[in-house]
């Protein structure tokens, strides 16, 4: 059987971070690590917080920990609820995690191979310029495949496109992605020291299951196909073959 997964009930803080404001933000994160209180926490989310979850003071739904970053789960482990995690410093920006509870689930947790994700970059950062282009290009698309449209003639490195395994994906990224839906965007991130607006948008994700699917699948297809195609005396050493891929 499956093992049980464990979901968590996370408020979340991230705090933009540039050359000019960077000895601030590092003393005001450390304050914010102290908090133990989920009021107090809400009250700094719709403060400082950059993402969109500032407007519910961070709070963001349960999630399956395994969604996470890798090296952020034991940290939330250690957590009690209300405690906060020490900051963690992402490229241009430092996170905060309020753990407000916890639970182990008999279902089993959802593990990825690939998370298919887009992100078009916008000149400006997080300035009202940069905001209101992202807010119009979001009106604006449904897929990720919409935005190779939006990119077209502009130079090839506006627009990123990538399918890859979750622990290659950059930490901050990977953050944001954990907690979109297919077709979903999230305007938290800056990159190049907070000049370029990041639009990140999850295209897909495909589990683990899924891929062994269908590898075994696309084998099983070209296989019959094989089959059909040679005469019965060849039979025998193509099920040699097919007993040695399958080992």
């Amino acid at each position: 059987g499956a093992a049980a997964g464990v979901r968590v009930l996370l408020s979340e803080i991230i705090i933009p971070v540039t050359p000019a404001n960077a000895e601030e933000v590092a003393a005001l994160s450390e304050d914010l690590s102290q908090i133990r209180n989920p009021e107090e926490f809400s009250q700094a989310a719709a403060r400082y917080s950059a993402t969109e979850t500032r407007t519910r003071g961070g709070r963001i739904d349960w999630m399956a920990l395994s969604e996470l970053p890798q090296n952020l789960q034991p940290a939330l482990l250690a957590l009690s609820p209300g405690e906060v995690t020490a900051p963690l410093q992402l490229p241009n920006a430092v996170a905060l995690f309020q753990l407000r509870d916890i639970q182990e689930i008999a279902a089993p947790t959802p593990r990825y191979s690939a998370i298919d994700y887009a992100a078009y970059y916008i000149p400006g950062g997080r300035s009202p310029e940069g905001l209101q282009q992202a807010a119009e290009l979001k009106a604006r698309v449904d897929t990720c495949d919409d935005l190779y449209g939006v990119a077209k003639g502009q130079p090839p490195q506006v627009l990123d496109r990538e399918s890859v395994a979750p622990a290659q994906i950059p930490q901050d990224i990977a953050l944001e992605l954990a907690k979109l839906d297919p077709g979903e965007v999230s305007t938290a991130l800056t990159r190049n020291n907070g000049q370029t607006l990041v639009f990140l948008m999850l295209c897909s994700r495909t589990s683990a299951q899924n891929a062994e699917a269908t590898r075994e699948q696309v084998a099983n297809a070209l296989t019959q196909r094989r089959l059909a195609a040679f005469a019965e005396s060849e039979l025998e050493q193509l099920q040699a073959e097919a007993t040695i891929v399958e080992q």
